[in-house]
């Protein structure tokens, strides 16, 4: 995939439910790490708060990571839900913390799950929803002679030459490129130099 959906601003947006306040706190993020400082950051500012439940998803397909918690709320009633917001809206690097003060009506299972779920997607409203772009950095050691026709076709592939090394053995161009050109690239380079080349896929870079 060259593209995903996330959400276009972070956003924070509070509602009254039963008397209980909800606080929906949305945030675009690239890395889990990010993910979690953002959750630490909210549960911090909200110390007081009866609950802060969190959700997130991060990456793409089978890399794709997702996180919910509960936070003390009965099991299963807050946080997939929240995770299920994100994902029914087909969002990925998107990390929500929905911080709840009760005020004095219980919810039940049933009740809760509305809320949570609710919540999250009232929230994706608002912030809005916008597509990036998704590219992996790439690591092309090659031969001194090949560096130019290399780095041409890199250029020609929409990739974005963000390094040159210079090595013992040649030269490590580092470039970002689309993941559905890269095996068709890999290809054409590998028959340009007769196999004296190497590849190395170093990062997803999600722009």
């Amino acid at each position: 995939m060259d593209s995903y959906k996330t959400i276009a601003q972070d956003t924070r947006i509070q509602r009254k439910i039963k008397k209980c306040k909800f606080i929906t706190s949305i945030k675009n993020v690239t890395t889990v790490r990010k993910a979690e400082e953002f959750i630490a950051d909210i549960s911090e500012e909200f110390a007081d708060a009866t609950h802060n439940v969190y959700a997130f998803k991060v990456g793409l397909e089978d890399k794709a990571i997702t996180r919910s918690s509960d936070d003390g709320e009965p099991s299963g009633s807050s946080g997939p839900p929240a995770l299920k917001a994100i994902e029914g809206r087909g969002l990925t690097n998107t990390v929500v913390v929905v911080t709840r003060y009760f005020g004095g009506v219980k919810h039940g299972v049933g009740g809760l799950i509305r809320a949570y779920g609710d919540s999250v997607r009232e929230a994706i409203d608002e912030a809005g929803i916008i597509k990036k772009t998704r590219y992996i950095k790439l690591a092309i050691e090659v031969s001194y002679d090949m560096m130019g026709q290399v780095i041409n076709d890199l250029e020609g592939s929409e990739a974005k030459v963000e390094n040159t090394e210079y090595t013992n053995e040649g030269v490590r161009i580092i470039a970002v490129m689309k993941p559905s050109l890269i095996s068709n690239f890999k290809a054409r380079i590998k028959e340009e130099t007769k196999g004296e080349s190497e590849f190395e896929e170093l990062e997803e870079v999600f722009v």
